[in-house]
């Protein structure tokens, strides 16, 4: 896990924010380590990370802008794969105190990074706080075309595992879709909102979740985060 305090140059960035903290990683990444960038961007594979962005409690959340008082923020990666780690690591320590601009008017720029020590689950049972929604998406390989859920509908975990089947198909040294079929998921204390990406709004869940499995999989699930669209700040937990 990785925490990055960063400082903006005026307190006003856009809703769409983790659009922005998308391209800063990519242009760092990119200006790191091409061959590790093409890894990620220039293919469609299944990103093995995710990230939050936590907001100072001066925050304010306005209808068509964020109003950061503190001019202060911090971005949080996760992810099971060291490697992923230590990659994205080395390319944001690069761009430390190195403006990037976010917007006509504003920049963002990295002060510390901080590498806190990730809890391990050692039960078959976890309960976790979304530090990001949690995106549900069912998506059409032949159409193209994607639909997305909440929390309140009836697929929605049906859609979560099946996705999960999809993604760590070759992950294990092992098939392990029974496992995953085994898993139950719970939420409680949820909310529905909706979340704009880039040029959609995306229907989210936010709130609590109860997984219950084998533990392997609740420790890579949270390290790796719940749902779709991680890589673009959605799906990160914490354990509670």
């Amino acid at each position: 896990m990785l925490s990055v305090i960063c400082r903006l140059k005026d307190e006003k960035i856009p809703i769409d924010y983790r659009r922005k903290v998308v391209s800063f990683l990519k242009h760092a990444i990119s200006n790191d380590d091409s061959a590790f960038y093409d890894e990620l961007y220039e293919n469609n594979v299944n990103k093995e990370f995710t990230f939050s962005v936590y907001f100072y409690p001066d925050t304010i959340i306005r209808q068509d802008y964020i109003s950061v008082v503190s001019k202060k923020l911090a971005i949080n990666f996760s992810t099971p794969d060291p490697y992923i780690c230590i990659k994205i690591y080395n390319a944001l320590s690069k761009q430390r105190l190195t403006w990037f601009n976010i917007s006509d008017d504003n920049a963002i720029h990295i002060v510390e990074i901080h590498n806190p020590k990730e809890k391990v689950i050692t039960e078959n049972r976890a309960i976790f706080k979304t530090l990001s929604p949690i995106v549900i998406r069912d998506h059409d390989p032949l159409t193209k075309k994607d639909w997305f859920y909440t929390f309140e509908d009836n697929e929605s975990i049906d859609i979560l595992r099946r996705n999960l089947k999809h993604e760590l198909k070759d992950k294990f040294p092992r098939d392990i879709s029974k496992d995953i079929d085994d898993l139950k998921i719970s939420f409680f204390d949820m909310k529905k909102t909706v979340v704009k990406s880039y040029e959609f709004l995306i229907p989210c869940s936010l709130g609590c979740v109860s997984l219950e499995g084998q533990q392997y999989l609740i420790q890579y699930i949270y390290q790796r985060g719940l749902g779709s669209k991680r890589s673009l700040g959605f799906g990160m937990l914490k354990l509670i």
